[in-house]
């Protein structure tokens, strides 16, 4: 896939999520301090649209029943607050409750971290909270 085929849904609707997924359900995306999500088809990598993109966010891909997150330093809370947000354009995306939430801490900031299996619908629960293992 090249550029030409680029095209940026923000919070997309259930009709977008055919267009965006194409041959396979792999989506790529950012979300946004505000709550909205930006997301294209998978096969274009994060690195080919930033230069498109004003609005910086949490960058994540999400392939099936797993969504992961490219940890960039941002707080463990903030992270959880907004994809706590999206729950519509992720269910939209076809992104299910019970979904695997993993982190790539690797990618950006070079940074291993390790977490215990996360799955989406945890973080709804007011009591549950976003955090490496060996985090205090």
């Amino acid at each position: 896939m090249n550029l030409d085929d680029l095209i940026i849904y923000t919070n997309p609707s259930r009709r977008d999520v055919k267009n965006i997924y194409k041959d396979e359900r792999y989506a790529r995306g950012i979300i946004l301090p505000t709550g909205d999500m930006l997301v294209w088809n998978g096969d274009i990598m994060h690195g080919k649209v930033m230069p498109f993109i004003k609005e910086n966010g949490i960058h994540f891909s999400i392939f099936n029943d797993k969504l992961e997150i490219c940890w960039q330093f941002e707080s463990w809370k903030e992270i959880q607050r907004r994809l706590v947000l999206v729950k519509p354009y992720l269910m939209n995306l076809g992104f299910p409750e019970d979904g695997r939430i993993v982190f790539d801490t690797q990618y950006y900031t070079h940074t291993t971290l390790q977490f215990p299996e996360i799955r989406y619908f945890q973080l709804f629960d007011d009591h549950y909270e976003i955090k490496p293992i060996d985090a205090k």
